[in-house]
């Protein structure tokens, strides 16, 4: 089964090009069309870039303080294994700031994600 989290970057311009250079030493990585995919061993997951929140429902249950006032760029993550996952978000926080929404209840800053995050409590 797949999970799904958000990712919430504070920086607009960031798009699925700058997040292949930004995740390049985690594993393999490739942009296909509007995928990105990440792969490290036998793991894998995607990222596509969210074009309409609202839509989407990103921040629906967020608190109204947290939910970001200027532009931002969002992405969709799918995966199986939450320590790739891990991987990817704790290296992205290392090139901007970003926000994470668990789908687990859960809403922190990147570089606080953690693999017990990723599981249902």
């Amino acid at each position: 089964m797949t999970e799904t989290l958000a990712l919430v970057v504070d920086d607009r311009t960031v798009d699925l090009g700058k997040l292949a250079e930004f995740v390049q030493s985690v594993g393999d990585v490739s942009v296909n069309g509007t995928v990105l995919t990440l792969r490290r061993g036998g793991e894998q997951c995607y990222v596509v870039e969210v074009s309409d929140p609202e839509v989407n429902g990103i921040f629906e249950d967020w608190p109204e303080v947290r939910v970001p006032k200027s532009p931002s760029a969002i992405f969709s993550v799918d995966y199986r294994a939450p320590d790739l996952v891990v991987a990817l978000v704790h290296s992205i926080a290392q090139w901007c700031s970003l926000t994470v929404d668990t789908n687990y209840g859960q809403i922190v800053p990147g570089g606080d994600l953690a693999p017990d995050m990723l599981r249902p409590t």
